[in-house]
């Protein structure tokens, strides 16, 4: 499996923060037909364990994460609801130890998984995406950020199996 470069994912999340409120429609739509268990897991986790603006945040950035994979010239098996549950399985222990981090703990933990992680051109996208101070107005609590992290970890993870 390939590991994906860094100019496809700043492409990717350049051209997809330039959408337009269409072309969002389009990529959901396209969504539920390829990725439906992905899609379902990013809205369920949202509504389950974040307010509105943080759910919309991790659903966005998982959309971007599932494109910048599309885009990469990979034939993407749909995932299934097993490889998705086994997969947030293995990543609970994680979210377990993050959640209980202060920031900068955080962002040293991160630092160690990027270390050895092989999507680590689309893990750090992620990272400086859950790390950038949020628009105002945007209730993105800080206590959150470990979580939403590991879910979109799993999508990656989930991605890069199949891949």
């Amino acid at each position: 499996m390939n590991v994906i470069p860094a100019d496809v994912v700043e492409m990717t999340w350049k051209e997809m923060a330039a959408g337009s409120v269409a072309d969002a429609r389009k990529w959901a739509d396209r969504m539920t037909k390829e990725q439906p268990f992905v899609l379902a897991y990013l809205l369920a986790v949202g509504e389950r364990d974040f307010n509105p603006d943080e759910a919309q945040l991790l659903f966005y950035l998982g959309t971007v994460v599932w494109q910048i994979f599309d885009r990469s010239g990979r034939q993407l098996a749909q995932v299934s609801g097993d490889v998705l549950d086994r997969t947030e399985e293995n990543n609970a222990k994680m979210l377990e130890y993050l959640e209980g981090e202060s920031e900068t703990g955080f962002v040293e933990a991160v630092q160690g998984l990027l270390d050895g992680y092989k999507q680590v051109e689309v893990l750090r996208y992620v990272i400086n995406a859950l790390m950038e101070e949020p628009e105002e107005g945007c209730d993105i609590r800080g206590d959150n950020v470990g979580a939403m992290f590991i879910h979109l970890k799993t999508v990656i993870d989930c991605f890069d199996r199949t891949g």
